[in-house]
């Protein structure tokens, strides 16, 4: 979480093999992460979670630590592909559905079909 405290505002873009994989903007307390490749983007969802035999509900919940942790302090992050949202993750979420699922209101999933079609 210090990085999204450091950080002000700006824009990076990551290519791989001159392609672009992943563009970043930062503002105001806000970190939008815009993945261009399927296939890195199931990979930042499975960081740090165990995700071997583990439904997509159950790697979401474990997002929750997470999420709570940057709404207690005023910061958002957007993880989205090709410019659409899936996830938004901390104080910007405004959950509706997926409280139920996730069992808190720091997670927002954006688009439910989306976000299935790409970690499944």
């Amino acid at each position: 979480m210090w990085l999204v405290h450091i950080l002000k505002s700006g824009e990076v873009s990551v290519f791989t093999d001159n392609m672009k994989t992943l563009q970043l903007k930062v503002e105001n307390r806000k970190i939008d992460v815009n993945l261009m490749n399927k296939e890195l983007l199931k990979t930042i969802l499975r960081v740090g979670v165990e995700a071997k035999g583990k439904s997509l509900l159950e790697r979401l919940t474990q997002l929750k630590n997470i999420a709570k942790e940057l709404k207690r302090d005023g910061l958002t992050i957007t993880i989205s592909h090709r410019g659409c949202i899936v996830l938004t993750l901390g104080s910007g979420a405004n959950p509706t559905f997926s409280q139920l699922v996730t069992r808190t209101n720091a997670i927002e999933i954006n688009n439910l079909s989306k976000l299935m079609q790409l970690v499944v």
